[in-house]
């Protein structure tokens, strides 16, 4: 567990050169085990628990502007994050960081599995990877909800909002694109002027 602190609105401290930047994503695009949570998981401990670049609050907003992305929104998180951290240069380094080695062993591993797929043991062993996945990802949504909500009175709206995006996904089956459009245009005219600082800054 990581105790709060009052996070400053810019970068603690930007990488010390591409090379350490580079070295951060490869170390995500390596050990991201287990698909986006995984790799959203890795992505916040090298960026923020990990180098001092990003504040959580900051990780948060990057999160949330790529969940309006087309495609993968894992992709779009390290452009934003490699353009919040080192300009230009930074969302190059970044993608490239993350793609190349995930790519990789992706398709050494697909190679390997076409060659054992047939195996009991190993369909048996992929049925329990399902739970697994399921109690990876509520476990980093639950981190972000602590993360995204205010002190106080304030932090019923906050959790009302992430009830009703939840149900609205889940059981009405909306466009995830018309719920984070609606919490944008709510936020807008409804909590103009309130901080956006999470009492959770001490997440994880």
């Amino acid at each position: 567990m990581i105790r709060g602190t009052h996070e400053t609105p810019e970068v603690s401290a930007p990488p010390r050169s591409m090379l350490d930047l580079a070295r951060a994503w490869i170390v995500v695009g390596t050990q991201s085990i287990g698909g986006g949570t995984s790799t959203l998981f890795l992505m916040r401990r090298e960026m923020v628990e990990r180098h001092p670049w990003l504040t959580p609050r900051q990780f948060l907003e990057d999160y949330a502007l790529s969940k309006m992305s087309l495609g993968i929104n894992l992709i779009a998180l390290a452009g934003l994050i490699g353009r919040r951290v080192a300009g230009g240069r930074g969302v190059a380094v970044s993608v490239f960081g993350l793609l190349v080695p995930a790519g990789a062993i992706t398709l050494a591993l697909t190679f390997g599995y076409t060659i054992v797929r047939d195996s009991e043991l190993v369909r048996a062993a992929l049925t329990g990877v399902g739970p697994v996945a399921v109690g990876m990802t509520a476990g980093i949504a639950f981190t972000f909800v602590r993360q995204s909500v205010r002190r106080g009175r304030r932090a019923a709206i906050d959790y009302a909002c992430a009830g009703v995006a939840f149900a609205a996904g889940l059981l009405l089956g909306a466009s995830p694109a018309l719920v984070i459009l609606s919490g944008a245009l709510g936020g807008a005219l409804l909590l103009r002027g309130e901080s956006s600082r999470a009492s959770g800054d001490a997440a994880l």
